[in-house]
């Protein structure tokens, strides 16, 4: 897996910072994935707090948010010497396959709905939000964009498939090559 850290790492950021709005928690997280794979065990919230040197709080916010985008495990176990219940986080290579395998076909999703849309319909999208219109709504709102009131372009369906082809074959081998386990 490690030809695809760099692009968990960049994802795991921007998917933080988006979140929670915080570049300082988008760092803490690619931090906190560096640590946990570097040291290859799993390890509690209050460990990772140390070593990464963070307040708690945000540690355990971006602990939560890996575990949500399925990249991080969590066992509980009564810590005997602390009496308490302890949560001890890892990310292994499965993990990291898992969530690129899970993020690939989830893009390859949004592709096929793009193409299938493109070939069955009319489509209109606004130069300056991306955001596209069937002919129907283009027509309803004078082919102009409601949010922002610039002009629609229509949109060429035999260029875009092309470019969505060549995508969609590269996220295809990407996604082989992931489930395999080779770089």
């Amino acid at each position: 897996m490690q030809p695809y850290i760099e692009l968990v790492r960049r994802y795991v950021y921007r998917r933080v910072l988006i979140e929670f709005g915080d570049d300082e928690l988008g760092k803490l997280a690619v931090a906190i994935l560096n640590t946990l794979l570097s040291r290859g065990e799993a390890m509690t919230d209050d460990k990772l707090t140390s070593i990464v040197g963070y307040n708690a709080i945000d540690v355990r916010r971006v602990l939560q948010a890996l575990y949500n985008m399925r990249l991080a495990s969590v066992v509980e176990e009564f810590s005997e010497s602390a009496g308490k219940l302890e949560q001890s986080w890892s990310i292994k290579d499965e993990d990291i396959r898992r969530f690129m395998v899970n993020l690939i076909s989830g893009v390859l999703d949004k592709i096929d709905a793009l193409m299938r849309q493109l070939t069955s319909t009319t489509v209109y999208i606004c130069p300056r939000c991306f955001k596209r219109y069937s002919e129907d709504d283009a027509l309803m709102y004078d082919y102009r964009c409601p949010l922002d009131k610039t002009q629609l372009e229509y949109v060429n369906p035999a260029e875009y498939l092309a470019i969505l082809g060549a995508i969609e074959a590269r996220l295809k081998r990407m996604l082989e090559s992931v489930s395999r386990g080779a770089p």
